[in-house]
Formats: C-alpha cells, structure tokens, sequence
C-alpha cells in the first residue's frame, strides 16, 4: 500500500465519525477529535487555540448554519510518521444560511492508538 492508501484506510473510518458529529450538532463529541493543543484557523477571520476554545467555535458555527449536511470532493490523504494530512473540497448544505462551498486541511496525529487533530484550517 502506498502512504496516501495507508493515510486513507487510517484516517476515513475516524473522518466519517468526526464528520457525523458535524452534522448531527454533536460539538463535545465533534471537538473531542481535536488534541488539547490543537489550533482552527479560519482563514480570514480568526484562529482559536486549545479543545475548549474550539468547541465553543464549534458550537458558534452550529449555532449560525442550524443542521447541516456536508459532501466532501477532491480528497487528499498523506501520510509522514505518525501526521496524516487530509485536504479536501467541501460543499456544506445549511438550514439557516444556504449552501457553503470551499476547502480545508487538517492535520493529525497519532498519540498512542489515537489520531487527533491538531491543526485545521479552512
């Protein structure tokens, strides 16, 4: 297997779960993917640092867009050490402000039998 399919059969399983959290509103089981050092850089905007701060990001957003369901394209997956590095299209389909389009990288890495995220941008 190359690294980008080791990345994927690694990273897919946990992406779907994280994903799910998402989309479900779920922001404690959402932002318990991130490592307690983790950064979310919202290009642009702003970047928080830390597990906290990011669930209350989290629960912002959740806040603004109400349910969401997302589809990601043109999926990316590299993998060096114990990092994977998933990069993505996104297409976020909202109850409160329509559709969001764009693109994210995360970071994560692997601490003892866990991946975490430890950066995210998008």
């Amino acid at each position: 297997m190359s690294s980008s399919e080791d990345a994927k059969s690694i990273l897919k399983p946990i992406l779907d779960e994280y994903s799910k959290a998402l989309d479900d509103g779920d922001c404690d089981k959402a932002a318990e993917f991130y490592h307690p050092d983790s950064v979310l850089i919202t290009t642009g905007r702003r970047c928080v640092y830390g597990r906290d701060e990011i669930k209350k990001e989290l629960m912002e957003f959740d806040e603004i867009m109400g349910k969401t369901t997302t589809e990601l394209s043109e999926e990316h997956y590299r993998m060096t050490g114990d990092y994977v590095i998933f990069s993505a299209d996104f297409e976020t389909t909202t109850e409160n402000v329509g559709v969001i389009r764009g693109a994210f990288t995360q970071i994560w890495k692997k601490f003892g039998e866990k991946y975490l995220i430890i950066h995210d941008m998008f």
